[in-house]
């Protein structure tokens, strides 16, 4: 059987309508409603006094774009009225605020060890209120123990002075671009028109020294997309040469984002065999340029930060894509943020502005969703990072971090995971379960065998069933605020 043939044939088999990334477990349509701004208090409260030494990952949303790209399912909102920016951050300084004096009224400190600036795009800021924005964080965390922090960047809204401002005014060491994709075709399609030389243009020399890590979010999926051209991007990005590659399959959820189905109007997007084959592709580029795969998404050069986390086990995978510094205890701000404490907690701020805004009118935390994790939770939630993470499960790790007989404990599923070993996907010995050069492409399905919540044996019916029961519990929530 050829290759190709064998390919074809593993995703016919293993192919789901709905797969989950496991950036978070459980996943986020089984977390509690009933979950609000004082249990998100009282989680801080459990939490954070236990573990002074666990670093923080201190993530800040500007939900914000000056252009739509089709292919975009995250929250965010369009506009070029500044003054919506300016009424924005003034709220989101008061959520900090009421964060910070609930930890100072508690003698809490974080020990924040990365800061993060997502979106929308944190480039559309202008220079005065990004400066004033983490000036401010400068004065309610000690920032000499910030090892990194990144800005999320629209190169089409920066140029080489913009990104030297960021880092020498503002303290980034770390930048990441939403690259996509190189092909102008795809690019037209998507919404979305950069070409290759505004890399060129911003990323000199002295920009490249004041960043230890700059990031390419590469997008695969998109119409138009082919294996020619998608070798030509590749070819662009080993030219370009950044020192992090992250790889994202696109969601095409047009019940959730009704303007995607405008890509489709030249064309089908690529299948799944179409993308294993541009993913292949990919590998293939990137391996011989001397990237290394450390992790599910990931490729990064070897002497970058990445590289030296996944080989030292300090990776981690999780909201924000894959990052170094280990387990991350995750705290979030602004609308739609996420924040996860070690493997206790999860909580979510509302999407919708207004709401966000209403509640912190009333001095309330905008929190709309969460979870306290049981041990099994944990056990499963560590699972399904580690798969993410290093495309592997090690028992010892988990006998020595949660006491148990990971083979014991997990029998069942390694028992289901039958098929996938005969198949070549996995290999279990007495130490691990590892995936295979050709699993590693199947990590979000083998961590599916190790969910209890969105079992393989539940079906796509079920799973989107749930799925409008928690958008209904949402809506019904938001329209009591």
């Amino acid at each position: 059987m050829t290759e190709s043939l064998l390919d074809a044939n593993l995703i016919k088999k293993y192919h789901q309508d709905l797969v989950y990334n496991y950036a978070e477990y459980p996943t986020c349509d089984h977390w509690d409603f009933n979950f609000n701004g004082e249990d998100y208090k009282n989680a801080l409260l459990d939490w954070l006094p236990n573990n002074q030494d666990k670093k923080i990952f201190f993530y800040v949303h500007i939900p914000f774009c000056e252009q739509l790209c089709w292919f975009c399912t995250c929250s965010k909102i369009i506009t070029k009225d500044y003054n919506k920016i300016k009424e924005y951050l003034e709220y989101l300084h008061k959520e900090i605020d009421i964060i910070f004096e609930f930890l100072n009224k508690n003698k809490i400190k974080l020990n924040v060890g990365t800061v993060y600036f997502g979106g929308g795009s944190p480039t559309i800021l202008n220079r005065e209120d990004l400066k004033f924005l983490v000036d401010k964080l400068n004065t309610l965390f000690d920032w000499s123990n910030v090892e990194n922090f990144t800005i999320e960047s629209d190169p089409r809204r920066v140029d080489e002075d913009r990104l030297i401002f960021n880092a020498e005014q503002c303290g980034a060491n770390r930048i990441s671009f939403g690259m996509q994709d190189f092909d102008i075709n795809v690019q037209k399609r998507i919404n979305r028109i950069q070409s290759a030389k505004l890399f060129e243009d911003i990323l000199t020399d002295r920009v490249r020294k004041l960043y230890k890590e700059i990031a390419f979010d590469f997008l695969i999926g998109l119409p138009g997309q082919t294996t020619t051209s998608i070798a030509n991007t590749c070819d662009k990005i080993v030219e370009l040469k950044p020192t992090l590659v992250q790889l994202s399959l696109l969601a095409y959820k047009p019940w959730v984002a009704k303007y995607q189905v405008q890509m489709l109007a030249e064309g089908p997007l690529p299948n799944f065999f179409e993308r294993r084959e541009l993913l292949k592709v990919i590998h293939e580029k990137l391996s011989k340029a001397g990237y290394k795969r450390t992790g599910f998404e990931c490729y990064s050069l070897p002497d970058s930060p990445m590289t030296e986390a996944f080989n030292d086990g300090t990776a981690h995978y999780g909201a924000s894509g894959h990052q170094t510094g280990g387990r991350v205890n995750f705290l979030g701000v602004g609308s739609s943020s996420k924040s996860n404490l070690g493997d206790d907690y999860y909580a979510q701020n509302v999407y919708d502005v207004a709401k966000y805004k209403k509640l912190l009118d009333s001095n309330l935390l905008p929190i709309f969703r969460g979870m306290k994790l049981s041990k099994d939770d944990q056990i499963r939630q560590h699972a399904t990072q580690q798969f993410k993470s290093y495309l592997r499960l090690d028992f010892i790790d988990f006998e020595n971090k949660f006491k148990i007989d990971p083979k014991n404990y997990f029998k069942s599923e390694i028992n289901n995971l039958r098929e996938m070993i005969d198949d070549g996907l996995v290999k279990v010995s007495d130490k691990s379960i590892e995936l295979t050069e050709i699993g590693k492409d199947f990590s979000q399905n083998v961590s599916n065998i190790f969910d209890s919540y969105d079992p393989p044996t539940k079906s796509y019916e079920k799973r989107l069933e749930d799925i409008r029961k928690a958008k209904d519990k949402q809506a019904k929530l938001l329209d009591n605020i």
